[in-house]
């Protein structure tokens, strides 16, 4: 979690915040550039540029709250950006397809990221939205499949709880 103070760092530009906002958030910016993008290598490019990006912008994140919500923000607009620009990697019948799924994938990431940490959401998007494995799970995220298993499951509590009084 990003505290008020390594906000107002790294709204500054000290590198140590910077570092910590990267640690916090580059998973999860991956992993909303993977929904878009299935190449590792461009993967990793992506979340290069995406974070240059954010770098760049980032004094129009006026509070420590929107932070996470633009930095996934930025990962989805270059890896959009991205297909765009490769057009010989999606045929454009296909990225409309895509954007209408991404739009549904992106429904599902907004309600779950408020009521869930970075881990919780990659892990229950990987299960429940894609129906991965847990030993794909594992290969993806680095995380152990017994750890990620008991992730979903503190997720699932959690998302029971919350939702219940909705």
């Amino acid at each position: 979690m990003i505290t008020k103070q390594t906000f107002n760092d790294f709204l500054l530009g000290q590198e140590e915040a910077t570092e910590m906002v990267y640690r916090e958030y580059r998973n999860l910016a991956y992993f909303v550039i993977a929904t878009y993008v299935k190449n590792q290598d461009d993967c990793n490019d992506i979340l290069s540029d995406t974070f240059l990006k954010v770098l760049q912008s980032r004094e129009s994140v006026k509070n420590p709250d929107g932070l996470k919500q633009f930095i996934c923000t930025v990962a989805k607009n270059e890896a959009i950006n991205f297909i765009r620009k490769d057009s010989h990697l999606v045929k454009s019948e296909l990225i409309d397809e895509m954007y209408g799924e991404s739009d549904k994938n992106n429904d599902v990431l907004n309600i779950l990221e408020p009521l869930l940490s970075n881990k919780e959401v990659i892990v229950v998007y990987y299960k429940a939205i894609f129906e991965m494995t847990w030993d794909e799970i594992t290969k993806e995220t680095g995380i152990p499949s017994s750890t990620a298993r008991l992730i979903y499951k503190q997720a699932k509590d959690k998302l029971k709880k919350e939702l219940r009084y909705v």
